[in-house]
């Protein structure tokens, strides 16, 4: 991997890594559907305003594409950002975060079904479960416990990262014809599109009297988590592929449990360094050519 991809690969990590200690600063003050809202919506904002200084073409866009983008949009953002959500109500921030990095294993299951150049060769193998042995260490067995966190918080949240791992699949599928800035946009448009009405149904007048704090957080988690980050992170799957892409989720980990240790005092042992060292030589090992 050039370097280039392999520091926003990194870069990419830390951001959503932070993300979950945003999302539980704002899902204390509203719900998991306003959150959601929110969150897409700061990030459709941001990357029109992006492509509409940066770019001078109009696209066209077909029926069908936007059927396809739809998809993508419940698969990649709705229902993940729902669960992560949902489950940050009943669990801390760093296993929210830990939990997430199972994703590359779906990714790999989902690739090595569908896609015929990412083949899950014996040395991915051993990346992905090098890296997923160093979240059980890092978690020291906390992702298991039922006595200190709910079990359905905890399954949201490996739910979500099963429909990431689904989605950057699909995402490279749309790629091979479709532009990443592009996609990125009507992906978050068509995402705030399709959630307002349920927003509306479940909520009725959404609950944004917020403090400094949360609003500071969600607009954080719209603007960088959201709507740079997915642009960057479209890029990447076309770049190096879904499965090497999917491993920013093991970056993801130890961004968030430092912060939650930082900001929230959430709990951090020696675990934590073991676990960390092991995620990051699963991610050396996946992404070597040889």
């Amino acid at each position: 991997m050039a370097s280039r991809p392999l520091g926003l690969l990194l870069l990419l990590g830390s951001v959503w890594g932070a993300s979950f200690l945003f999302i539980k600063v704002v899902v204390e003050e509203t719900s998991p559907l306003a959150l959601v809202q929110g969150r897409i919506t700061f990030g459709a904002l941001t990357i029109v305003a992006v492509m509409a200084f940066g770019r001078r073409r109009s696209v066209r866009v077909s029926p069908r594409l936007w059927a396809k983008v739809a998809g993508l949009a419940v698969l990649s953002n709705i229902v993940p950002f729902l669960l992560i959500s949902w489950g940050e109500i009943h669990i801390e921030s760093g296993t929210a975060s830990v939990l997430n990095s199972t994703m590359p294993l779906f990714t790999a299951l989902f690739a090595g079904l569908i896609l015929v150049d990412e083949r899950l060769t014996w040395l991915r193998l051993s990346g992905l479960l090098l890296g997923f042995l160093g979240v059980a260490v890092l978690t020291g067995g906390d992702i298991i416990d039922v006595t200190d966190s709910s079990v359905l918080g905890q399954m949201a949240v490996v739910g979500a990262a099963a429909c990431y791992g689904a989605a950057a699949v699909y995402a490279r599928i749309l790629l091979r014809s479709e532009d990443p800035l592009d996609l990125c946009r009507l992906q978050l448009v068509i995402g705030a599109l399709i959630l307002a009405p349920a927003l509306f149904a479940v909520d009725g007048v959404p609950n944004y009297n917020l403090s400094l704090e949360a609003w500071l957080s969600l607009i954080t988690l719209g603007v960088l988590g959201t709507g740079l980050a997915y642009m960057a992170y479209l890029w990447l799957l076309g770049a190096i592929g879904s499965v090497r892409t999917s491993l920013v989720t093991y970056i993801v980990p130890i961004t968030g449990l430092i912060l939650g240790w930082a900001v929230l005092d959430e709990s951090v042992g020696i675990n934590s360094i073991a676990g960390c060292g092991l995620i990051i030589l699963g991610v050396t090992t996946v992404i070597q050519r040889r």
